[in-house]
């Protein structure tokens, strides 16, 4: 039987509609791989996101605590408690480098994301910096032992003197002598809360003028009356100035005084760099997981 034209046409067909089907399958296989690579990389996108997503919270939560360990340190009353505060303090803000140290080292091709934590990098390292001078000085404690010795020894001492100059009120000398010792205990605070160097020299200055008033009036005394009282009176004077010597040596050093200054002024302000910096780079993510999210 010879074929037909038909049948020559259905068997040059059959190969074609054969290659025709493969290459679709092909193509249909080839286009269902890319598009689950596609999604895998999406995922693995969005899942590198959510990750820095909590390493931000995590750096969030670690600053407010060191700053809160900060101002306790700078306010704390005795040395146990600064140092106890600036432990924290420090632990805080060595758990935040460990944390920025790892969202940086997580690869990601999100240029934004890398700018953003360089970023942070940076007014993180400049918060580290101020916190550590902060504690620094606010574990010396410098104005609080200074006024602990105003209202401990040189308070004793003062109390000693107007008790031996108490049988001779009745003379001038006397009373010039505990006037003036009283005007140099009212220097004390003000020397210990003051800020510069100026005030502080005119304080001393108007310390050691009562201190001599001081000395000339008990030696007036002396070449009156003589006796222990006399003697009594100019042993604790000499005692409430030496004490007065380590009060201004003290509040010369002022750690209080600046670690407060340096927590309100300088600190405030990289606190609010970094915690800028904190909300910009979680928004981005924000936006990275959002946009994964839509498709």
């Amino acid at each position: 039987m010879e074929p037909t034209q038909a049948n020559t046409n259905r068997v040059f067909r059959r190969p074609l509609i054969l290659g025709a089907v493969l290459a679709a399958l092909t193509v249909l296989a080839g286009a269902g791989l890319y598009f689950a690579g596609t999604r895998q990389g999406l995922d693995l996108k969005y899942g590198r996101a959510v990750q820095k997503a909590q390493m931000v919270a995590d750096l969030r939560a670690d600053l407010y605590a060191a700053a809160e360990a900060e101002k306790c340190a700078v306010l704390a009353e005795t040395d146990q408690a600064s140092e106890a505060y600036a432990a924290l303090a420090r632990a805080a803000v060595g758990r935040m480098s460990a944390e920025l140290a790892r969202l940086q080292g997580m690869e990601d091709s999100d240029a934004t994301g890398d700018r953003l934590a360089r970023d942070l990098a940076q007014t993180l390292d400049e918060y580290r910096k101020v916190d550590e001078e902060v504690l620094n000085l606010a574990v010396q404690n410098t104005n609080l032992k200074a006024l602990a010795l105003t209202f401990g020894q040189a308070s004793t001492a003062l109390a000693d003197m107007e008790q031996a100059l108490g049988p001779m009120r009745n003379r001038p000398e006397a009373l010039r002598a505990l006037a003036e010792a009283l005007r140099i205990q009212s220097l004390h605070a003000p020397h210990i809360m003051e800020k510069t160097e100026a005030r502080m020299d005119a304080l001393e200055q108007d310390m050691a003028r009562a201190d001599k008033a001081v000395w000339a009036s008990l030696d007036a005394l002396a070449a009156q009356t003589g006796g222990p009282e006399q003697a009594a009176a100019r042993a604790a004077y000499d005692r409430y100035w030496k004490t007065t010597l380590e009060v201004v040596r003290l509040s010369r050093q002022n750690t209080n005084v600046r670690s407060f200054s340096l927590s309100l002024e300088r600190k405030g302000k990289v606190l609010a760099a970094c915690n800028e910096a904190l909300r910009v780079l979680s928004e981005h993510l924000r936006e990275r997981m959002g946009t994964r999210a839509t498709r």
